[in-house]
């Protein structure tokens, strides 16, 4: 497969470490990723200790979950999920920050849109030879609670 960002899109990308590619992804592929999210919050127990994700811990100690996530597919609440008597405030579905991290390898819907021509063009195209995926994630904006997400890569 040929090129498929152009020169300004690639200097726009060494220039600010990210690209917004406009249409890049179907309607369709994004709502086939959605459902697939929606599926793993809906069948996610959580454990007695639930992990919960904070975006202001770049640094975090991060508990047993977080750790062993890498290699699987775990749900991740947010810091304000939770009432003092440690129940959920509002329902799983709307209490949940992200789910990751092996999603491109552990989710058939995830895996089928991680593994393309187009997205290795992509990659490629920004000057990486050998593009690996070795993280992903499904990253909730919940309504009325949930910290900013800053800046990273």
């Amino acid at each position: 497969m040929g090129r498929i960002l152009d020169n300004e899109q690639i200097e726009r990308f060494d220039r600010d470490g990210y690209l917004v590619v406009e249409d890049f992804a179907s309607k369709e592929s994004c709502l086939a990723l959605k459902a697939a999210a929606e599926e793993i919050v809906d069948k996610f127990r959580p454990p007695t200790r639930p992990s919960v994700f904070r975006t202001d811990e770049q640094n975090r100690v991060s508990d047993r979950e977080f750790l062993k996530s890498g290699g699987g597919v775990s749900c991740f609440f947010e810091a304000e999920a939770f009432g003092e008597d440690g129940t959920l405030r509002t329902p799983k579905s709307l209490s949940i920050n992200k789910i990751g991290h092996a999603l491109h390898d552990l989710d058939p819907e995830f895996e089928r849109f991680t593994y393309t021509p187009q997205l290795a063009s992509v990659a490629s195209d920004i000057g990486m030879a050998d593009a690996l995926a070795l993280q992903s994630m499904y990253i909730f904006k919940q309504p009325h609670i949930g910290g900013e997400v800053g800046c990273n890569q």
